[in-house]
Order: structure tokens, then sequence, then C-alpha cells
């Protein structure tokens, strides 16, 4: 390390013996090898020092500050004191970051002289993966270059410190220091956006912001007093800054994210506020919403709602709004009522609307509000010939492609009544389908009556003639005498994300999905390169497939961030009029010099191409049904399916996985590869107790079958005793598949294959039970 190190790096920790060795990983293994790690320890009472201690013993580059318990944002003023680089940063001892971040931003930041840079983040937790951050995902929609929040408003929502590099001199210039409060970062960041002379916005993560089922971060315990106190006293400060330095624009964006988050926040503490805690706690309501703007006319009515209760200072409608919402009264759209004398006027059914004190306004819907919103939650192809059905010869097979969704009007009870119709869409021609309507889960997460189920013969298509691709499915409702109709939209879990596809005719492939807009389509790969057949030994992987058009230069070419790897492939004419081809993929030549994405999966995703003299073409994988893996010392490599069926290689840890999934009388059968862990007594079904790290497991019985493993669940067994949802409108049980042992605590993966069995509905009871896939996971839920 030079003595004056590029970056600074600070992390203070408290009580977090679970978590920071991951984090100081994800730091050491960073690209930028040239910093300083400053961990202050904040008086932790558990093990977190010795962590410390152990990594700063081995790698010269950390340095380890103690002292008494003083909070988060002193213990970062204490960082920063030791800071010596030429840039900084803050790390939150909880979370960790990407391979490339701090180069990433670093990098940018030499190119541009910008005063600091701005990374996305993600969230991610171990059962419900990793996800966009809803904070970070407008102000880090797009990358920008020396830009500036009065230049671009939307990152007033950037309220966080520990996604940004700085440099040290514009830090040290504005003496920015953070105030012994919780809700710390807002006053700094937001003082930073406005000092800073420009700044650099980027898209990719740089962070990943860890949720912790326990609930027992700052940013979860939201209702306590003291913890509603610092929210406010953070407030005021950022009020404060807003007022010396903001314009308009700046401002209002601000006030706008304070009532989505903090206002909201402060209300729903009347939920579960102690009688003798309601003076005070409106006192203080009183003190933050006298400084914040009134609603924007595009504001949900709920949140006006519980802003008009605020500012008039109603406890008791307080208390019946944030209880209404804490029950899941939001969940899917509330109700409406009709006006009998004035039909053409809709009133929402929130707590309060008889209450003379409470504008009537607050509670009209306009006739506009009453919008058909669908979701496609199965696809599948049926009548077919068999699972191995991509096969070009069989285009003319007869069969059909049948689709189940959900359409409600929101806020309107579906009824059997309804009349509803799907048309399939080509251009400006409608082609009428028989719909079957059925009960399943809504919106609102009861059963009713707005399920539909159609199906498009293959042949149907073919004879369309001149086809406008894609194709979509036009949907109409008519409820309660209010007709709408939308393009179905919208992909649920399972089958949904991964259909299969079929040949149209030799030359055409058709591919079911997303498509711009979330509108779901018919898409169209015509001349596709196709992957046929995949083979695994022991270090490598064998693709083989075919092209529409002639190659004599071919190879496979593995994309990766830091070069390509190209394998060279042997062609040969095949009977069936299309060129062959064969590839052998040294796993070892994959992985050298790459690293993981995902830092908290470890995993890697990398996008397979032919290469011919004519260009790069993607694969398209007609027959997976499951993924082929092979091993390189502990990291598996395999060739997956992307959504859109193209063939990818993706790279991770070794850990077992989902490959088919089936349920018969009401047993769950899954079937998956265990590549030599012990599955047998280690796959378990795990559910998290509401704010709680605490779960609860239950074993499932595994048999092993060679190379595979046979996992069998009754599953009237997962039905609770008592429901226990973590969140308002959560099921009643929510489990995730885990593999555990004395090296693993692991959600299982669901590979496509399987996935696209899914989703599972058995009925039992009166209950739902779900097999699902979430973030990746095999998951069972009930309902």
């Amino acid at each position: 390390m030079s003595s004056t190190p590029i970056l600074s790096v600070v992390v203070p920790f408290y009580g977090v013996e679970d978590y920071l060795l991951e984090c100081l990983e994800s730091i050491q293994s960073q690209t930028l090898r040239d910093m300083q790690v400053v961990l202050v320890d904040d008086g932790s009472p558990d093990n977190s020092i010795e962590i410390a201690e152990r990594v700063a013993a081995n790698d010269a580059r950390f340095q380890v500050i103690r002292q008494k318990n003083a909070g988060l944002g002193p213990a970062r003023n204490t960082g920063f004191e030791h800071a010596v680089g030429t840039y900084l940063t803050f790390v939150d001892s909880d979370d960790i970051v990407p391979h490339r971040a701090f180069q990433s931003m670093v990098d940018s930041l030499e190119r541009t002289g910008s005063s600091f840079a701005v990374g996305n983040a993600r969230r991610f937790s171990r059962t419900s993966g990793v996800r966009q951050s809803w904070a970070h995902a407008r102000p880090c929609a797009r990358d920008a270059v020396a830009t500036h929040i009065l230049e671009r408003p939307v990152l007033a929502y950037d309220r966080m410190v520990w996604n940004k590099v700085y440099r040290r001199d514009f830090y040290t210039d504005h003496a920015y220091a953070f105030p012994p409060i919780k809700y710390e970062d807002w006053p700094v960041t937001m003082r930073a956006h406005l000092d800073a002379l420009t700044v650099d916005v980027l898209k990719t993560p740089t962070y990943y912001w860890r949720e912790r089922e326990s609930g027992d971060s700052i940013t979860q315990q939201v209702f306590k007093y003291d913890n509603l106190l610092d929210r406010v006293v953070s407030a005021e400060m950022v009020f404060d800054v807003l007022d010396r330095q903001a314009s308009s624009a700046v401002r209002s964006m601000a006030h706008r994210h304070l009532m989505e988050i903090d206002m909201v926040a402060v209300a729903q503490a009347f939920a579960v506020a102690h009688d003798d805690d309601v003076e005070r706690l409106l006192a203080l309501s009183k003190r933050f919403v006298d400084r914040l703007e009134p609603p924007h006319a595009g504001e949900t009515r709920y949140n006006q709602l519980q802003y008009h209760a605020l500012r008039s200072g109603d406890a008791d409608l307080l208390r019946d709004l944030a209880r209404f919402r804490d029950e899941g009264g939001l969940v899917g759209g509330t109700t409406v009522s009709r006006n009998r004398v004035k039909p053409w006027r809709w009133t929402l059914n929130y707590p309060g609307r008889k209450n003379a004190a409470t504008p009537s306004k607050l509670y009209e819907l306009p006739f506009t509000s009453l919008t058909l919103r669908s979701l496609v939650t199965s696809v599948r192809w049926v009548d077919g010939v068999s699972d191995a059905h991509g096969a070009r010869e069989d285009h003319a097979a007869h069969d059909a492609l049948e689709i189940e969704a959900t359409a409600e009007i929101g806020h309107l009870e579906a009824t059997d009544g309804d009349a509803v119709t799907v048309s399939l869409v080509n251009g400006i021609e409608r082609v009428p389908l028989d719909v079957e309507t059925f009960h399943t889960i809504d919106a609102s997460r009861h059963r009713g009556p707005v399920g539909l189920r159609f199906r498009v013969e293959r042949e149907q298509i073919a004879s369309l003639g001149a086809m406008v691709w894609p194709l979509r499915f036009e949907v109409s409702r008519t409820t309660a005498g209010v007709r709408r109709t939308t393009m179905l939209t919208g992909a649920g879990a399972g089958s949904p994300q991964f259909p299969r596809g079929r040949f149209l005719t030799r030359e055409q492939y058709m591919q079911p999905g997303l498509t711009a807009g979330n509108v779901y389509c018919l898409h169209r790969v015509a001349f596709p390169t196709v992957l046929t057949d995949v083979t695994a030994d022991d270090s490598s992987l064998t693709l083989r497939g075919s092209l529409s058009d002639p190659a004599r230069k071919v190879s496979i070419v593995v994309f990766r961030p830091g070069g390509e790897v190209e394998f060279r492939a042997t062609v040969s004419e095949g009977e069936d009029g299309f060129a062959h081809f064969e590839a052998t993929l040294d796993a070892a030549a994959v992985l050298a010099g790459d690293s993981p994405d995902d830092p908290f999966l470890h995993s890697a995703t990398r996008r397979l191409a032919l290469r011919t003299e004519f260009g790069d073409f993607d694969l398209t994988w007609v027959d997976h049904a499951g993924d082929v893996i092979t091993r390189q010392d502990d990291v598996a490599v395999a060739i997956t399916r992307s959504r859109f069926g193209n063939a990818t290689l993706i790279s991770g840890p070794v850990l077992p996985s989902v490959r088919r999934v089936s349920e018969a009388d009401g047993v769950l059968t899954l079937r998956g590869e265990h590549l030599g862990l012990p599955v047998v007594d280690h796959l378990v079904w795990r559910k998290y107790l509401p704010g709680s790290d605490d779960h609860v497991d239950l074993p499932v019985e595994v048999t092993r079958q060679g190379t595979d493993f046979v996992a069998t669940t009754t599953l009237v067994d997962l039905v609770p005793t008592e429901d226990l949802p973590t969140q308002p409108g959560a099921p009643a049980a929510d489990y995730t598949l885990f593999f555990v042992d004395e090296e693993h605590e692991n959600p299982v993966a669901a590979q496509p294959a399987a996935i696209a069995d899914l989703p599972i509905e058995h009925l039992t009871g009166g209950r739902t039970i779900l097999a699902t896939s979430v973030a990746g996971g095999t998951r069972v839920q009930v309902r």
C-alpha cells in the first residue's frame, strides 16, 4: 500500500458478529487493492471485535479503532478522523460490496473530476434473494457523469451515505459530520449533493444492503418513540438544508420522499402506540407536518388521508388509519361504494369515511381509476408431443399454448357473472379465444373468480398469414356494469418467468414472455441457432447444435467483464439440411481471471453466443429439461437457459438444486442434483417467524438415486396450526427449501426447468397451498 492510499474505507461495527466477516471479505476482494480500511469498534458487546482484529492481523490495509458506544454517526466521524486516502467511502458492517464497486466509482471520479460518485444498490436476504433497492431505483435508473441534483432533482431520493465514494478534500473542505442520532445519513448527503461541483451516477449496483429476517436493524425499529424522534430531528435538519440551498424542484422532490417514507412511518406508529404516548406522539407529528409541504396531486389517497389526520391531530382517526394499513387493508386496493343517487360517483371504503371532520373529497375515487389489471400466473404447452418438444421436425404437431392469468378491475369485487373475453392480437386484427374463468387468489390475497384460462393453438397461429410480431393478448372484463379492456401484462412467479417455446415452422421459433411495457407476448425468433444437446464430464461442457446458415469459422464465445473467452467448434452438414456444430468448453478456462458478479450469492452469469464469419448469434435451447453442470474445484459451472430461452453460462458455489417439480395426491416431489453433497437428512422446509431470526425447520424425506436426489413432502403437513404472516397480505406460512449441514445454510435454487413446472396449487381444508419460486429459490406458501 502506498503512503497515501487511493481510497479510505470506514466501517463502524456494533453487534454484528453474524455478518461482519462477510462484509470485510467483500472489501478484501475488491479489484481496487490500494486502500486503507478503518474498522471502528463502537463498544460492540459481542465477538465482533475478535473478527475485526483477526482480519486486521492478516491484512495490513485494515486497522481497528476502539471507542465507547456512541452510535453509528459518531463512529463514522471517528473513522473519518483516521482516514488518509485520496478518496473516502463508508460501509455498514452488515452489508457487502460487489467485487468491482470501489474501482468503478474511483475510475469515474478520476475521469470526470466530480466531487463524489453515487452507485446503485440492491437489497438482499436469505429468503428474498437479491433485488433492486426501491430507494435507489429512480436516482440510479441511468448512468450520468458530471451531473448535479439541481439538474436531476430525483437525486433527492438518494439519502444513504454508503453507496458513494467522495473526494476526501471535498468532504474535508465542507466539514461534514454525522449527528449523534439515527437516520443520520440524509442531512449529510443532502448537503453534499447541494455543495458538490458535480456528481457521477452509476446504474451498476455498487452496494448490497442487507435486509435482516430478525427485524433488529435500525431501519426496522421504526415505531419506537425514540426512533421516531430521531427520524423527525433528521427530517428537520434536511428541511433546514433545503430551505438554505435547494431549488424549488429539489425541495418538492425531497418533501415528496419525506411524505412517502417518513410521514408514513410517523403515522403508522399510532397503530401500536400506548395511550400514555399518544399526546407526545401527536406533538412530535405536528413538529414534522408543520414543515412538510402539502401532498402533491399525484400522492396516494391514503397518504393524503394520513397527512390530513396528522395535521388535524385526530388521534382516533390516525389509529384507525394505521391499523387498517397494518392489517392489509391497502393490499390489492380497498373496496369502493357506489352512490345510489349519482351512480357515476365512487367512494373508497377507508376508515373515517363518515367522519364529518374529514374532507369527503379525500375518499372520492375518480371513475378513471377503476382500471383493469392482469397478471399471468401459468404458461404451459398442452396436448403436445412430449417434454422434448422443441425439435424442428415437430413444428407441425398439434398442440396449444395454455395461459392462466388473473384479471380484475381495481377496487371492484369480481363475481361469477362477470363477462370476460380474451383476443389474440395480430397488428390491428383481433382473434377471439375461448375463455374459462375460475376461482384463485386475487390481488387482495383472497380467493375469488378472477382467474381466467385460455388456449391458442399453434396451428391457429400459423394460419394467421401475415403476422405482426410480437403477438399479444387483449383482455376485457365487465364488473358491476363497468367494462375495462387492457393488454395482458405482467408475469408472476413460476412458468410465466421461464416458459417453454415451440417451433412454428422449421425456420421460426416462438417464445412466450414479456416485452416492452410489461406486456406478455408471443415473440418470434427467425432462423434460430439451436442448442440441441449439452453434456458434462469432470471439468468441461460440450455443446452441440444446428445453424440455419452454413458457416466455415465457428466458435462458442463466453462474454465476461474482463474479456471474452472463445472455444473453437467443429462444423458438419447434417441429413436434415442444417449445419451442425460441436464445441467443448473447459471450465478452468471459463473461470480463469473471472470473479462473481454477486457478492452475496457468489455467482456469475455470462452470455453465450455462437460466433461465425457472419456475426454472433444467441443459442436457443429449445429442449432444456435441466441445467448441465460440471465442477472446477469448489465452483460449479453450468449451462442453463435465460427467460427468453437462450443458453447461458452460470458459475457459483457447489450446492444442490431442484430440476423438476411435480404433485400427485397432495404429495410434492422435487427432483434435483446433489453434486456429491449430503442431502439426505439435510434438506428442510424453513419458515421464519415474524420479526425474528428464529425459524422452524420441517424435515424433508430425501433419497439419493445416483447423481440425483428425490425429495417428497406431504403438503398438508405444511399447514400451520397458527397463521403467522410476516407482513400485511403475506401468506399465513411461507416455507423456503434449505440445505443445512455443518458447512452450509443455503436456500436450494430452482433451475429454470423446475420454475417452468410451477406454480402448483393444491387445495385442502379450505386452504390454498402454492408451490412456487421466489428469488430463484424453491418455496411453498400457505394461504
